[in-house]
């Protein structure tokens, strides 16, 4: 901006000397009958400038005072030059007055400008991560398959959590038995830094049994490292207590691939129905890998 001071003023300025008519030919006259004043100028001057008869020495020592004529004419015995160039002093002063007019409106604005986008420029959202992903593995003779999501701000978020295990009978028959998990947590995180994020979780978990549904509140804590490069340690442990009790912990390696994680660990799982069915304590005990891809936004 400051370049382009100069610039704006000496383009103000040569406007006003291109718009501004010439001050010479209109100071003190009437637009029309120029020609007409223009001889009567000349006639006056030759009235103002006549040459003035010689007088005796006695005369010029002592001169007579004579008033000045009291006829129109007196306006004119002013040099022609002092309207001209008391006019072209007037005009540059009022030129150079403008010019600095302007660089102060264009100074004023130039501060004024960070100030004005400083207040206008609205605080910037916290970022928000999104955590989704979907992991199968083998437990207890079976399979177990998950799937998660996750949404975080800075400290802030929530988790879903679903589980799904699929076990041959426990009781020699066919067919397979059916246990359907599910967490929804909120998490906090307590540490997050650019190597490492803590997270501590609370809320409820369900458990969906073939003779039975428990619903019970829910505790849980996460760990994610960065190792070395894209390679990150995580580690989670959930626990219920109350109508059932339920233990889930997984540890494992992940791999970041920009947007895509691929993981793989193993997991351990305690399932505990407190006898709530017949009465008699059910407890199972599963322990697998497990492997998995997700997506973090």
């Amino acid at each position: 901006m400051s370049a382009f001071r100069p610039a704006l003023c000496a383009t103000f300025a040569a406007g006003l000397l291109l718009a501004a008519p010439a001050a010479e030919a209109r100071f003190g006259k009437k637009s029309s009958g120029t020609s007409d004043s223009k001889k009567d100028d000349d006639d006056k001057g030759s009235k103002v400038h006549a040459a003035t008869p010689i007088r005796s020495s006695s005369q010029d020592e002592a001169p007579s005072y004579s008033p000045p004529p009291s006829d129109d004419d007196c306006c004119d015995t002013a040099p022609a030059y002092s309207r001209s160039s008391y006019s072209a002093e007037s005009y540059g002063e009022a030129l150079l007055a403008a010019s600095e007019l302007l660089a102060i409106a264009v100074d004023t604005s130039e501060g004024a400008r960070p100030v004005d986008m400083a207040v206008r420029q609205r605080a910037p959202s916290p970022p928000l991560d999104v955590r989704m992903g979907l992991n199968v593995g083998a437990m207890g003779g079976g399979t177990a398959g998950d799937v998660f999501l996750g949404i975080e701000g800075e400290a802030l978020g929530f988790a879903v959590q679903g589980t799904q295990l699929t076990l041959p009978t426990d009781d020699g028959t066919s067919g397979t038995d059916e246990l359907r998990l599910a967490t929804v947590h909120l998490t906090w995180a307590a540490v997050s830094t650019d190597r490492m994020r803590w997270r501590v979780e609370g809320g409820v978990s369900t458990a969906v049994a073939p003779d039975i549904t428990f619903v019970g509140p829910s505790l849980a804590t996460s760990l994610e490292v960065c190792v070395a490069g894209p390679l990150d340690v995580e580690a989670r442990v959930q626990g219920t207590a109350g109508s059932y009790r339920q233990l889930d912990a997984s540890a494992g390696l992940a791999v970041h691939l920009g947007a895509l994680n691929l993981r793989g660990g193993v997991r351990g799982l305690i399932l505990d129905d407190a006898g709530k069915v017949d009465g008699v304590q059910h407890v199972d005990r599963f322990v697998g890998p497990y492997a998995g891809a997700g997506f973090v936004f």
